[in-house]
């Protein structure tokens, strides 16, 4: 890792939203996991979704930011677009696409960083 990349991510105001939304995301991953394999109660479920609308407000958030500070790129509407509609659709699907679809939004989140250093 290079060591001027965290200094550049906390510089840049819209690339810490991305970073709270990717904290977010892994720990509603993890707790889907823990809903999948062990107890889904509804408080869990309440608490998946409260954490699902934060990570939508980060992206969201994200996107103002750097509409404001820079121009967005198409792959960021994309990205934002893929995390904030189609991951929570494919909850209507079998549990396993949901979660690899949730997986691959992981993966991609972090190409937003990656992209704009």
């Amino acid at each position: 890792m290079e060591p001027t990349l965290i200094p550049k991510i906390t510089s840049s105001p819209s690339l810490v939203w991305v970073v709270a939304a990717i904290g977010f995301y892994i720990f509603n991953v993890f707790l889907g996991l823990f809903m999948a394999f062990r107890k889904k109660t509804a408080q869990s479920l309440k608490i998946h979704r409260l954490l699902f609308y934060t990570l939508a407000f980060c992206l969201v958030y994200y996107l103002i930011m750097n509409q404001t500070h820079d121009d967005n790129s198409l792959l960021d509407y994309l990205v934002c677009l893929y995390c904030i509609t189609l991951v929570p659709f494919s909850k209507r699907w079998d549990v396993l696409i949901h979660a690899f679809l949730s997986a691959m939004g992981l993966v991609l989140l972090p190409l937003l960083i990656v992209l704009r250093i």
